[in-house]
């Protein structure tokens, strides 16, 4: 794409920065007396479409539409950017997950779906009745088909998250490595490192072996199953891990709680695409701003669900991750 386009993208970007919610008006939705009040800081600083359906209980559909805003800004500023779908994947597959899970169930997951994905949920419903997945991205075909059989033969549904959570960053890092963008590849995989590593947490805090942690280990990430089959033995987990980019990581989350490290890694991502701010004329400032803008909406999310269930303003605090700006 032409450098003009970028410039004009990089620009327009640069101001919306200057609106993404920063620590102090996180900190007022945290330290306001009611979810009311709490919404009404997010509606002050941009949030929603100003009509009364913007309420406490429907918080959730406002979050929702900010996602969509933000990638229809990317689609009007670089219009068919294949490497924005690298964060549209995941939720294809969510969707996968519940429209599978719904069929051998029997149970509607119709209010699970999510339908900001790169495939239109009438085209992943269609190709599902009619078991006909040639319109679909290869990955993503193979992996209907592997967890439709899989689950077939073991009737068990954890075959549908696992195979699907693979194909998802499968995805992920083939869309990666065909942009060339260096910034992208690594991007997905430090998520694909961070994935595993929380998998090897909550295999190990089940006291299961690495047995069950090979079938659920990602591809496309810098740290190989041997450092976690590693990990898996040692005594001290975390110094298997201390020669990576993630040693501190580790060596910070382990001792931690689950929650608690969950923050952690969102603070490693999140301080990794904070480079973006010093790269001009690219894309990367605007991949950096869609990161941020999800990153912002979590936290939004966070904070209006533990208010409506009243939880304590120190715990909120504790919860909420570094912010973009």
């Amino acid at each position: 794409m032409a450098e003009k386009t970028y410039n004009y993208a990089v620009a327009r970007i640069r101001v919306l920065e200057k609106y993404l919610l920063n620590k102090q008006t996180l900190n007022n939705m945290v330290e306001a007396k009611t979810p009311e009040d709490a919404l009404k800081v997010l509606k002050e600083a941009g949030y929603g479409d100003g009509t009364e359906n913007d309420t406490v209980h429907g918080y959730e559909k406002l979050l929702s539409k900010e996602v969509k805003k933000t990638y229809a800004l990317m689609e009007e500023l670089v219009p068919k950017e294949k490497m924005f779908d690298v964060f549209l994947y995941k939720n294809d597959y969510h969707n996968l997950k519940v429209l599978i899970k719904q069929e051998v169930s029997g149970v509607s997951g119709e209010k699970y779906l999510l339908d900001n994905g790169t495939i239109s949920l009438e085209t992943l419903k269609e190709c599902l009745l009619e078991r006909r997945f040639t319109d679909l991205p290869v990955i993503m075909a193979k992996s209907i088909e592997q967890t439709l059989d899989s689950y077939s033969r073991t009737q068990n549904g954890q075959v549908i998250d696992i195979i699907l959570d693979k194909a998802v960053y499968e995805q992920m890092s083939t869309t990666a490595k065909e942009t060339k963008n260096n910034f992208i590849i690594k991007l997905v995989q430090i998520m694909v490192d961070i994935t595993n590593i929380k998998t090897f947490l909550r295999i190990r805090a089940m006291k299961k072996d690495y047995e069950l942690f090979t079938s659920a280990f990602l591809e496309g990430g810098d740290v190989k199953i041997g450092a976690f089959i590693d990990a898996f033995k040692a005594e001290q987990p975390a110094s298997v891990f201390y020669s990576t980019k993630y040693g501190d990581l580790c060596e910070e989350g382990f001792s931690k709680s689950f929650t608690e490290f969950e923050k952690i890694c969102d603070n490693f991502l999140i301080n990794y695409i904070k480079a973006a701010k010093y790269i001009h004329l690219t894309i990367e400032p605007l991949v950096a701003y869609l990161f941020a803008r999800e990153a912002e909406i979590k936290m939004a999310r966070i904070i209006m669900t533990s208010k409506i269930n009243k939880i304590d303003t120190e715990i909120i605090k504790e919860r909420l991750r570094e912010s973009y700006v």
